[in-house]
């Protein structure tokens, strides 16, 4: 049933990941300040630094970029100087507490975004309090909740997904996040009227539509916000799965695993490890795969996969330069290898072959600016190019690019975090003109 009512908001937030949530908690009030002794590399840039200590939002980054000075790393500077964790003393990032605007958070997901979907057992990729947002250390998260841990380690995904829930109980945000929504369209309004956007949603639960408008918006999707589809014939079929969770949800010996990227190299191994024989299909080049092995030995399931390389193992099958070509009912899986065609049997098939930010959301605004962006790990997507003070889109006034779809980021969640503060300090001075 449709409800024409349309509610309006000054800023909406797509999406609920890591990305958002640091925008959320910066509109909700939670501003950043500077505290102690610090240094930044330029004496222009210092002088900048302690004229607004006290409100760095207010600081007109584009003063930043006039004396060679990248924003973002403005703000993370103060949040990661070092690799390795900081002591809470030696801190020189702090938080006060201010006036909030009117925001609102659609997401299909709890907060924490795609890692509420991540097999049941995954660790991050790098240190705990690199997945942090700063207005709520993990450190502390860990310190209230009873757990033992170590900042550098690697973070469970149980406990990354309970720090990103505390974080929002602790800021206050939950009565302004909706989850179990589906954003199905994202337009501009009407020419004449003070509102940028029109939200187009979905309860899931329900299938109940609803429409919002704002006058500000952050796209806030994620990386992996469309799934991709491997368009072969078969693949309804039952014994087929679309993501990997755990070794026990795949009864059977026998598993094939269609993929190439970290999630697929995760469910090959902890099927290879549960005792399951495995299959592993790849796109990929050998030497690809055996590269990110080689460079990434600083992860214990990656020194993992070089033993099973290197040991006499035969519950493990490697097919490079590979592509399923059909499944069919009984499970007889078709793959095309550089030797020939072959066929597998298998209890189960687990594709996990990643995805893509959902820019389909934007299409009634023309074509994006896209900044191609990859890492030495095979992740790889195209960035929004956005203002590199504010990371508005330089194509849709008032949308902001937040997390890793923003360009400037770079690949790692420890470089992204700091946009918040860049998103929130302009629309909080956007939002102030207006009035």
């Amino acid at each position: 049933m449709k409800n024409d009512h349309i509610k309006h908001h000054n800023v909406i937030i797509v999406g609920g990941g890591p990305g958002g949530l640091g925008v959320a908690a910066t509109l909700e009030g939670w501003h950043p300040i500077f505290k102690g002794d610090y240094k930044f590399p330029s004496s222009e840039v210092q002088r900048l630094a302690k004229q607004y200590e006290n409100n760095p939002l207010a600081l007109d980054m584009h003063a930043l970029l006039d004396n060679g000075h990248r924003p973002i790393e403005f703000f993370r500077m103060r949040h990661h100087p070092t690799q390795e964790a900081l002591p809470p003393d030696k801190w020189t990032l702090e938080f006060t507490k201010r006036a909030r605007t009117d925001w609102l958070m659609l997401t299909t997901d709890s907060p924490g975004g795609l890692w509420n979907n991540v097999p049941r057992e995954q660790m991050t990729l790098g240190p705990a309090h690199w997945m942090e947002l700063a207005h709520y250390p993990i450190g502390k998260f860990y310190q209230e909740t009873g757990r033992a841990r170590d900042l550098d380690d690697l973070a469970h995904r149980d406990d990354l997904i309970d720090y990103y829930k505390a974080f929002t109980r602790k800021l206050n945000l939950e009565n302004h996040i909706r989850t179990g929504v589906k954003i199905t369209k994202i337009s501009p309004a009407l020419e004449k009227s003070r509102k940028a956007f029109i939200v187009d949603s979905v309860e899931q639960s329900t299938g109940r539509t609803k429409q919002y408008s704002c006058n500000h918006l952050v796209f806030a999707v994620g990386p992996r916000s469309a799934v991709r589809k491997l368009n072969v014939k078969g693949i309804q079929h039952e014994y087929i799965s679309s993501a990997y969770t755990h070794p026990d949800d795949y009864p059977g010996e026998r598993v094939v695993v269609i993929g190439g990227g970290r999630s697929a190299d995760w469910a090959a191994q902890e099927l290879h490890d549960s005792g399951r024989s495995v299959v592993y299909v790849m796109r990929q080049e050998a030497s690809s795969h055996l590269n990110l092995i080689s460079a990434s030995q600083y992860l214990p399931y990656y020194q993992r996969w070089a033993e099973i390389l290197t040991s006499e193992q035969e519950r493990m099958g490697l097919l490079y330069s590979s592509k399923v070509t059909s499944f069919e009912r009984d499970g007889l899986v078709n793959i095309a290898t550089p030797e020939g065609s072959i066929v597998v049997q298998a209890d189960h098939a687990i594709v996990e072959i990643g995805g893509d930010p959902d820019y389909g959301l934007l299409s009634s605004f023309g074509d994006l600016t896209f900044h191609k962006k990859r890492d030495n790990f095979r992740f790889q997507l195209n960035q929004m190019v956005v203002d590199q003070a504010t990371f508005e889109s330089v194509d849709i006034p008032h949308l902001y690019a937040a997390g890793y779809i923003a360009q400037g980021t770079g690949l790692s969640v420890i470089g992204f975090h700091a946009g918040c503060f860049l998103i929130a300090g302009d629309i909080l001075s956007k939002s102030a003109e207006a009035e």
